[in-house]
C-alpha cells in the first residue's frame, strides 16, 4: 500500500527549527516532501529536512539540479495534504493575495488538496488587523477549505508564548 503524501512548507522565523520534529513525526507514517522559503534557510538548513524526510528539500524554484519536470505542479498533484508550519505573516499575506513568487507559494496555490496553515509569529503580528484580514480573506476565497490551526499542538511550534486568538467564526 502506497503511503499518503504530505507536503510541508516551512517559512522564515525562529519557529522553523521546531518543524524538524513535525517532519520527523510525519515521516514515520507518510511520504513527506518539504519546501522551504529562502528565509527559513536562515534558521535551519535543508539538509536537516532531507535527513528526516528521506526526500530532497526544495528551496529554489529554478534549481537546475533535478530531473526536469514542472516540480511545483507535480508536488501539488502528488500531495494528499499540504501543511505550512510555521506560517509567517509574510507567507499568509502572499497566499491571501495570490502572490506566487517562490516554490512554496506557487505549489501551495496550485494544490487543490486539504491544507493547514499554522501561523507562527509574535502575538502583536498575529493580532494585527492586517494579518487577521488576510486570514479571513483566505477563508472567504477558499470557502473555508483551508484550516488555520492555533491550538496547543501548534502552539508547541511557537517559540514565544502566544496568547493571540483567531476569530472563532472562521
Amino acid at each position: 500500500m502506497e503511503k499518503k503524501c504530505i507536503v510541508v512548507g516551512i517559512t522564515g522565523g525562529i519557529a522553523a527549527y521546531k518543524a524538524a520534529q513535525l517532519v520527523s513525526n510525519l515521516s514515520k507514517k507518510y511520504e513527506v516532501h518539504v519546501i522551504m522559503t529562502k528565509n527559513a534557510c536562515e534558521f535551519v538548513t535543508p539538509l536537516t529536512f532531507e535527513t528526516l524526510s528521506h526526500n530532497r528539500t526544495i528551496v529554489d524554484m529554478f534549481d537546475r539540479h533535478f530531473e526536469y519536470h514542472t516540480e511545483h505542479i507535480s508536488l501539488a498533484q502528488k500531495a494528499d495534504a499540504f501543511v505550512i508550519a510555521p506560517a509567517s505573516a509574510n507567507v499568509i499575506a502572499k497566499i491571501a493575495h495570490g502572490i506566487a513568487d517562490d516554490m512554496l507559494t506557487t505549489t501551495f496555490l496550485a494544490c487543490s488538496k486539504p491544507k493547514i496553515i499554522a501561523p507562527a509569529m509574535n502575538t502583536g503580528m498575529l493580532e494585527n488587523p492586517i494579518t487577521q484580514e488576510n486570514i479571513q480573506k483566505i477563508h472567504f476565497n477558499t470557502k473555508r477549505k483551508i484550516d488555520f490551526q492555533l491550538n496547543q499542538n501548534v502552539k508547541d511550534l511557537l517559540v514565544e508564548e502566544c496568547h493571540g486568538t483567531i476569530d472563532s467564526s472562521l
